[in-house]
């Protein structure tokens, strides 16, 4: 999935409640500019006016320009919306397999089940950090297994 400049810019100014309007106006450009930017239409935008609504919205220009390496520092720095997009995009490929939404529809049941049979809201805190620590602990086995296998498979 390929992330357009013109989608960073739409996203974080939405995340921070500024209407396409507002900021086009604050920049002194046209708001059907400030659109066309945002779409995607205006693939050479002026430089200063990229500039000027990069320091106003307050978004990092080596990672606008995927310029970065480090996956983990480019996360960071996406708006929190645009994280959100990547993550439903991501989850909705996993959960297209019939059998592994069933399974995780059950799992979900099970859980929002135990708020009501642990009725103490600490305990329950509690229950779900275990869960998410387990969670963590049988990803990074069955990921420790899966590379055993690969090692395996390469070497015949």
């Amino acid at each position: 999935m390929e992330i357009k400049v013109g989608e960073i810019i739409r996203a974080k100014r939405e995340e921070e409640n500024i209407t396409l309007s507002d900021l086009a106006k604050e920049l002194d450009i046209s708001p059907g500019y400030l659109s066309q930017i945002e779409n995607g239409v205006k693939k050479n935008p002026n430089l200063e006016i990229l500039l000027k609504i990069i320091n106003r919205l307050d978004i990092d220009l080596s990672m606008l320009l995927g310029i970065e390496s480090r996956e983990e520092n480019y996360l960071v720095k996406i708006p929190s919306l645009l994280k959100l997009t990547l993550a439903k995009d991501r989850y909705n490929k996993v959960l297209e397999d019939p059998e592994v939404l069933k399974k995780y529809c059950s799992l979900t049941e099970r859980i929002l089940n135990a708020k009501y049979l642990i009725n103490n809201n600490e305990l329950y805190k509690m229950f779900l950090g275990e869960i998410i620590d387990q969670a963590e602990s049988m990803v990074k086995r069955y990921m420790n297994i899966e590379a055993y296998i690969s090692g395996k498979n390469e070497n015949r």
